[in-house]
């Protein structure tokens, strides 16, 4: 039995190392069908499986990640009205990142695309091509896909998230010729063009080093000292209403605060009442339709 020593060194080489290269996304697409009546639901299961499948098996960058390191995100498409093959919606996108050596997950990527459509058939391949503008419905989960890599490699090293970016920019370039919904250049203040052109903003690089310094140096760092870690990030907030005056509206800059909120209200109840006064100054000044969710901390 010579053939078996191979297969077995095989199967403890794969033992060992189980995902040595694991594709970099765990996501899960789900569709929301409930305001279609009439239609033949399984195409919509078929639509979520296929898609989940196009984002985990894909290779979109040539980092190496194990298992445990694939970054968690979820795609939830709304769909409102279908036309034959073609269907309009919304789209949720959203991503976490673990916290340096503790069960704690924070979230990077919270975005809600109002203007969303798409052509669908049911039983349809899946074939993509960065360098071309083919299917809205793909071209949208890469552009995603890419905003998630570059915020991702933005929190653990400064700058790593560029190419990322600079191919999600490529991709809503291609869109510019389509007469597809949330692509066009100066359409909106917050559809996808606005949004990956904040991050490749050289007067908005600023948000990018927060994006690290807060994770980095701040979260990361809890695990070890929770006063420094909120130390950290205190000193990062004027920096955020600094841009804020400078860049009203700023899409970027609104989903990073949006996204840490939470997070930043149960991180500074335990802070003195000079610094609960500052957070709550700068967090009202950025969100100020959210300024009553912030009073907590004056209380």
């Amino acid at each position: 039995m010579k053939w078996f020593r191979p297969i077995l060194f095989l199967l403890f080489f794969c033992a060992l190392f189980p995902m040595a290269y694991s594709q970099e996304l765990k996501a899960f697409v789900r569709i929301n069908s409930d305001q279609i009546e009439g239609t033949n639901k399984d195409i919509y299961d078929e639509l979520s499986n296929s898609l989940t499948e196009f984002i985990n098996s894909r290779k979109w960058t040539d980092a190496t990640f194990t298992e445990e390191e694939r970054i968690e995100c979820n795609f939830v498409i709304t769909i409102d009205n279908v036309a034959g093959e073609s269907y309009t919606g919304q789209l949720q996108v959203q991503a976490s990142r673990p916290v340096f050596n503790s069960g704690y997950t924070t979230t990077l990527f919270n975005f809600l695309d109002q203007n969303f459509n798409f052509n669908y058939t049911q039983f349809q391949r899946f074939e993509f091509d960065e360098n071309l503008y083919e299917s809205n419905l793909l071209s949208t989960m890469a552009f995603y896909a890419n905003i998630i890599l570059g915020l991702h490699f933005d929190s653990f090293g400064r700058y790593g998230g560029s190419k990322y970016f600079e191919k999600a920019e490529l991709i809503a370039a291609l869109a510019q010729s389509s007469d597809d919904a949330g692509w066009k250049a100066f359409d909106s203040d917050r559809n996808r063009y606005a949004l990956v052109s904040n991050y490749i903003d050289e007067r908005l690089k600023r948000l990018r080093d927060v994006n690290y310094e807060y994770h980095r140096f701040g979260l990361d760092e809890m695990v070890n000292s929770v006063e420094k870690g909120r130390t950290v990030i205190y000193g990062l907030l004027p920096y955020l209403q600094e841009m804020n005056r400078s860049f009203p509206y700023s899409i970027g800059l609104q989903l990073f605060v949006e996204a840490k909120l939470n997070e930043l209200l149960d991180m500074f109840k335990p802070a003195t009442s000079k610094e609960k006064k500052e957070v709550y100054d700068i967090l009202s000044s950025i969100l100020p339709t959210q300024s009553t969710k912030f009073q907590e901390l004056l209380n």
